[in-house]
């Protein structure tokens, strides 16, 4: 942790020598003044940020004893800024971060512990478990709440499955596994199924399904299941189901190739909904259907989340005024009302009865339900190191390079000294 705090002092050295960070209060309309204490609250939403003002708004407009001014910073910015913050102090009240960085900056300094201002309150109870869990620490406590979620699913093209026989999607492994078989056409050079596997964030992101789904974790990947997980990817390459290209492609790059007709079934996000109603809506012209991410042959099944948090950040003076605010912004109401605005998922089971946003699109309704096994990537303040020995193994054994079992034990190699020094939640 020395070493880790000398080397974040040098890093926020060199980026205050560049100058002050350039951020701007938003001109929206978020209520006039109301005499009460103004929380700072920083962010990095653009398309949302109507959304988030609305909110603003509506609290400051239902009381008199604290004001909200939200203020737009580049997601880089304000990362940097969380930086700075840690060793000098400077910070905004309440602060947005991508979920799976939290645990890193929880571990900073750069957020407060709210464990005992949420206590008693049932509401918490309502959040879904994946969620939740990427505002905590290693022991559990809570340092902000999530305030929004999506998840992977699959995407089918019922057209290639019902040429090569099958009327549905497919529920469990095996069914994925010879769909992917029977929807291959090499010679047009179309595969049975696509996904992220590149060396980064995002192919980390789409293996944890996969993980998970074998009954395995991350601090269990040494395992039978762990092996399995790698295993059942690469037989996909071996077999020629699915094109070696997938260790370069990033999430868009997936789609684009699901999208010309060269996969059977691509590993999809929430947000690529919005892509096949616009950019795609003239280019996909045949029946598609989402379904849940197979389950494995011992039954086990998983997603994986993302989205954004808020916390409480550490030297906030009114930390109570911040938390009254969080809890506002995520009851059942707000947060049905912000993500159906914002095209997300809610983050609490309660919210998604208030609006058919979510069930009442068969697609969306997939990944709403999805919600149910979705799993945080970490949450761990050493996330990055941990991302990266999973895709490094990962993108071993679809290459060739390794085999499963050599390629997880090198990962573990990796990970398991960090989960001994500082374990999941």
């Amino acid at each position: 942790m020395k070493k880790r705090m000398a080397m974040i002092a040098a890093l926020a050295a060199a980026l205050m020598s560049t100058g002050m960070i350039a951020y701007a209060a938003d001109t929206a309309d978020i209520g006039e003044p109301n005499g009460g204490t103004e929380i700072e609250l920083w962010h990095y939403f653009e398309h949302e940020a109507d959304a988030l003002n609305a909110v603003c708004k509506q609290y400051n407009e239902s009381q008199s004893e604290i004001y909200v001014v939200p203020t737009f910073v580049s997601r880089e910015e304000l990362m940097k800024q969380y930086t700075i913050g840690a060793v000098s102090g400077e910070l905004p009240d309440i602060g947005m971060v991508d979920s799976p960085d939290m645990a890193s900056y929880i571990s900073l300094g750069v957020f407060e512990d709210i464990t005992s201002y949420l206590e008693g309150w049932e509401d918490i109870d309502q959040f879904y478990a994946g969620p939740l869990s990427s505002c905590k620490d290693s022991e559990g406590n809570l340092y902000g709440l999530p305030n929004n979620s999506n998840c992977l699913a699959i995407l089918c093209n019922m057209e290639l499955l019902k040429a090569a026989g099958y009327e549905e999607p497919p529920k469990t492994i095996e069914e994925f596994k010879e769909i992917c078989e029977a929807t291959t056409d090499a010679a047009n050079g179309v595969y049975g199924f696509a996904m992220c596997a590149i060396g980064n964030e995002e192919g980390t992101f789409q293996f944890i399904p996969w993980l998970y789904g074998a009954g395995a974790t991350v601090a269990s990947v040494n395992s039978e299941e762990g092996i399995a997980a790698f295993e059942t990817l690469g037989e996909l390459i071996e077999n020629g189901w699915m094109s070696k290209e997938v260790v370069n492609w990033g999430q868009g790059d997936a789609l684009n190739a699901w999208a010309a007709g060269k996969a059977a079934m691509l590993e999809s996000g929430t947000w690529q909904i919005a892509n096949l109603d616009g950019d795609l809506k003239d280019t996909v012209t045949w029946e598609y259907k989402y379904t849940e991410i197979p389950a494995s042959a011992n039954g086990a099944q998983a997603t994986v989340i993302g989205g954004e948090n808020f916390g409480v950040c550490a030297g906030a003076e009114n930390v109570e005024a911040c938390v009254d605010f969080l809890k506002f912004m995520q009851t059942a109401e707000s947060n049905a009302e912000w993500c159906e605005i914002a095209g997300k998922l809610p983050v609490r089971a309660d919210a998604v009865g208030l609006k058919d946003f979510w069930t009442a699109d068969e697609r969306y309704k997939v990944f709403n339900d999805s919600m149910d096994f979705a799993v945080a990537r970490g949450p761990h303040e050493s996330w990055p190191t941990i991302s990266e020995a999973l895709y490094t193994a990962e993108q071993a054994v679809l290459l060739g390079e390794k085999d499963a079992a050599t390629a997880v034990a090198d990962a573990a190699a990796v990970i398991d000294p960090i989960l001994a020094e500082v374990p999941l939640p």
